[in-house]
């Protein structure tokens, strides 16, 4: 056997890998597929190539396309069971402000783009990726906002479903208009000029 059969032979053989360290190279392909392809044109075997793996593998873990995505997403997004830890409200909403744009920077930004861009194809599946991944982040700013109103800085009765949706609204609006990367500028005054005066006591 020539070296060059050889070489192509071990790139059909799939990687054997178990657990956390195959399940997490599945969730890196599907968002890979995800930014490339779109949702719509993801297929299982197209993520069962791009891990390395089986699609028999995946089907073992996962029932269907949508299942799959929405714990990729899930698995590739800072949890939102970890809020910044600061030394005042807008320290923490500005670093959160930071995480997120991060994100939206690299290739899991791309992959959510190109969800939103594909929310009327697929409606009850964008509302079970609301329920399960977008809804539980946004809900830290809330958190953040009422941990400073318990230290006092945050105005009695100013935390409304408005004030907690203004930093991902913005965010979400800058990354769907400009591709390019969400400047640091931009992040401050959002928190500086929108979110502050409306929340201060």
């Amino acid at each position: 056997m020539t070296a060059d059969v050889q070489s192509t032979a071990v790139a059909r053989t799939p990687v054997r890998r178990r657990g956390q360290a195959l399940e997490q190279a599945i969730f890196d392909a599907v968002i890979e597929q995800l930014a490339n392809v779109g949702y719509a044109n993801l297929t299982m075997d197209a993520v069962a190539a791009t891990a390395h793996t089986s699609k028999a593998v995946i089907y073992r873990r996962w029932s269907n396309k949508a299942e799959l995505v929405v714990d990729a997403l899930d698995n590739a997004l800072p949890s939102p069971d970890e809020l910044p830890e600061g030394d005042s409200v807008r320290e923490e909403l500005i670093e959160l402000m930071r995480e997120k744009a991060a994100v939206l920077n690299s290739t899991v930004g791309r992959a959510v783009q190109t969800l939103l861009a594909e929310i009327d194809r697929d409606r009850p599946f964008m509302g079970i990726v609301n329920d399960r991944v977008f809804a539980p982040r946004q809900d830290v700013f809330r958190r953040i906002l009422e941990r400073g109103a318990a230290r006092g800085e945050v105005r009695e009765g100013s935390i409304s479903p408005l004030v907690v949706g203004i930093g991902p609204a913005m965010l979400v609006q800058r990354f769907l208009s400009d591709p390019s990367p969400v400047p640091d500028d931009l992040l401050v005054s959002v928190v500086d000029d929108l979110i502050l005066p409306l929340i201060r006591p």
